[in-house]
């Protein structure tokens, strides 16, 4: 019990010779000129599920169920094939072409569909000569590749770096630094003239880059870590990466914690441990959502029918952590200020985002195997004294509270996260910072 008391007295309150002081504030980030991804882009890619297996059918099917499902309303609305999408070889004109085998219509049709559907359409292409799975790069044809992407409809590009990771196997143009060659691609879209968010996708662990150092001068989202599987353990690495990387975000240009796992049976299929618990697939979009991350899932997102038996749908109860309103909009708050760490000892986190209005989401996150108690203050997330108490509106459960001495505190299930909206009622002095 007293090993327990002195637990939850660390967490609440903020730990200043860690570094985790809650006042501290970041500087608004800038975008990459382009003035697009003002809040984090939501919604789908198809590596996690289909690897090299996408194919036109299973893009329109994913089309009508994020249009019908909700998802679109909700905010989900980027849809992107991942790699394997174009033949081995440029035609004689030097132009990416689309595997006629698996986009039989091409490409401008496919977009045409999802734009139908009242979402945008992203691909994937590389700063080196070929992709991770062998295909022909961008490296030395931005501008072609961009006119291409313009002209096909593209409105989103993952630029993935992949077979650039070895300094030893690195030729030619591949051997200038990651932020010349990506810069080069940015400006190639700026030349089109189509608003086409840019992602990187760079695998920074493995190879020594740091791209939430520079990336806002040239893209709107960022890897931060290398591949994250679908475990807890994949998501809690991620998350712990990101928390000392606030001051790099902000609107136009956010830090990216890889795709989200939840409903993403295929994955699981193959090792039944990686598949997330319901309350950890809440951990994973509460933590996202505080640390104003990209929304965008993994997941098989097709009804029973188009998936067949082969497939992976996710369920209702999955589809239900995607379509919480009020979790999204503190992922997607205005104010564009990512959060940071209140305390984090022994697997059990409090994380705090100020929010446009005044209002701070609280997450007290479990990451152990058996519920805990965790606890902090109105004063230690730097919400200002009010004398008239706090409002806790939970996310989650959709209840409200008031807490008149400014304790917010919850029994947090394993592996779970109760997510607050605390604000302070009238009759408040001071200032939040």
């Amino acid at each position: 019990m007293r090993a327990l008391s002195r637990l939850l007295l660390s967490l609440s309150i903020a730990l200043p010779a860690l570094g985790l002081s809650p006042l501290a504030t970041t500087t608004p980030a800038h975008a990459s000129g382009n003035g697009l991804a003002h809040t984090p882009p939501m919604g789908w890619n198809s590596w996690d599920t289909f690897g090299c297996n996408a194919s036109e059918q299973i893009v329109k099917d994913t089309a009508d169920f994020m249009a019908s499902s909700g998802m679109r309303d909700a905010g989900y609305q980027y849809l992107t094939i991942d790699d394997c999408w174009m033949r081995r070889s440029r035609d004689a004109g030097g132009n990416l072409v689309p595997d006629p085998q698996k986009y039989p219509d091409g490409l401008a049709a496919l977009a045409a569909y999802v734009h139908g559907k009242g979402l945008k359409f992203g691909v994937y292409e590389s700063p080196t000569y070929h992709t991770c799975q062998g295909f022909p790069g961008s490296l030395g044809r931005e501008q072609q590749d961009a006119r291409t992407f313009a002209t096909w409809g593209v409105d989103f590009l993952k630029y993935d770096n992949c077979l650039a990771s070895d300094p030893s196997q690195r030729v030619g143009d591949e051997r200038l630094p990651l932020q010349t060659r990506d810069g080069r691609m940015r400006d190639a879209l700026a030349a089109t003239g189509r608003p086409i968010v840019f992602s990187l996708s760079l695998q920074p662990a493995a190879q020594g880059e740091t791209p939430w150092v520079w990336g806002k001068g040239v893209a709107n989202m960022w890897r931060i870590d290398g591949d994250r599987d679908a475990s807890f353990a994949g998501l809690t690495r991620l998350i712990h990466a990101d928390l000392d990387k606030s001051r790099y975000a902000g609107p136009g240009a956010w830090n990216d914690i890889d795709m989200l796992e939840t409903g993403n049976y295929a994955s699981a299929s193959q090792n039944p441990k990686q598949r997330l618990t319901y309350d950890r697939e809440k951990s994973e979009l509460s933590a996202a959502a505080v640390l104003a991350a990209p929304l965008i899932s993994g997941a098989d997102l097709r009804t029973a029918a188009a998936a067949g038996s082969s497939g992976f749908p996710i369920s209702q109860q999955d589809l239900s952590v995607y379509l919480n309103k009020e979790v999204i909009a503190v992922d997607q708050d205005s104010l564009g200020r990512q959060g940071t760490a209140v305390a984090t000892a022994n697997g059990l986190d409090v994380l705090r985002r100020p929010l446009a209005g005044g209002a701070v989401a609280v997450a007290l996150f479990n990451e152990t195997s058996a519920p805990a108690t965790l606890s902090t203050t109105a004063a230690a997330v730097g919400l200002p004294v009010s004398k008239a108490g706090y409002a806790l509106n939970d996310l989650w459960t959709h209840t409200s509270s008031v807490s008149a001495d400014g304790t917010i505190s919850a029994t947090v299930p394993a592996g779970g996260t109760v997510l607050y909206r605390v604000t302070a009622h009238s009759g408040t002095t001071g200032s939040a910072r």
